[in-house]
Parts: C-alpha cells; sequence; structure tokens
C-alpha cells in the first residue's frame, strides 16, 4: 500500500529543495527532532536525529539513498528508529508550481496499516514544518 502527503509551500522549488537536499539542520523544520548530525556528503552519508515525541525521546538512522537535483527527487532509507518504520524508504518530491510557489510531495509503500499512518503523521509533520519555515 503506497502512502503519500502532498503541501502546498509558498517558495520557490529551488529554495525549498536546498533546505531538503542538503540533509542537515532537519530540527529547523522537523519539530519532532531536537538535534541531527551528518556524517558524510551526498549519496552514502548517514543523518542521526534526537527525536522527542511527548514523553518519549529516541534516535533515528538515517541514509541518504540518491539525490537528483534536476527533478528535485531524494529517497531516504530509515535504518534505525520506531520499530514499525525500520527499514522503509521514504521518498521527497519538490515538484514547481509557479516561480514561487511549489508542491512538496512524501510517500512510501507499506504492508503494516500501523506503520501506514505512522507514517503519514510524520510526513505531515514534516511538510507542516517545512510549510512554516518557508513562509516566514
Amino acid at each position: 500500500m503506497k502512502i503519500s502527503q502532498s503541501i502546498q509551500i509558498k517558495d520557490s522549488v529551488e529554495k525549498i529543495w536546498n533546505t531538503l537536499s542538503a540533509f542537515d539542520g532537519v530540527e529547523r523544520y522537523f519539530p519532532i527532532v531536537t538535534r541531527s548530525e551528518v556524517d558524510g556528503k551526498g549519496p552514502g552519508s548517514k543523518r542521526t536525529c534526537n527525536v522527542s515525541m511527548g514523553n518519549q525521546e529516541f534516535e533515528m538512522c538515517e541514509s541518504l539513498q540518491s539525490l537528483d537535483g534536476v527533478n528535485y527527487f531524494m529517497t531516504v532509507k530509515l535504518l534505525d528508529g520506531p520499530i514499525q518504520l525500520r527499514g522503509m524508504t521514504f521518498t521527497y518530491n519538490v515538484i514547481k508550481i509557479d516561480d514561487n510557489k511549489s508542491d512538496l510531495v512524501i510517500f512510501t509503500d507499506v504492508e503494516n496499516p500501523d506503520a501506514g499512518s505512522m507514517a503519514k503523521s510524520i510526513f505531515a509533520l514534516i511538510g507542516q514544518g517545512l510549510k512554516k519555515f518557508h513562509e516566514l
């Protein structure tokens, strides 16, 4: 089953892409991340995030799988984190609407409906966070 989330952001595709593709500083726009650290550059680099959700605190580790700056498309694999999402690959695509408006689409394939619900919630948080970050 495919899970996706789309959000329109009033900013250029290039600016949104620059934020996402940098792969660092995720805590600036993802409200549950309190700190992040990136090891490496480009595909193959790893990002470790400290996460705080309510009274739960844990660490997530992700790997940047692919980065396509022409089509504004990237994939990230969750190596370690919530068991329901571990091993999943998340795809981000920024689509130009006009010079100052873009769509962010995040999607993944899931087998477990609980994982799908959790992924959709996380995608919504990321989208809302990026919208707030870029529209201020």
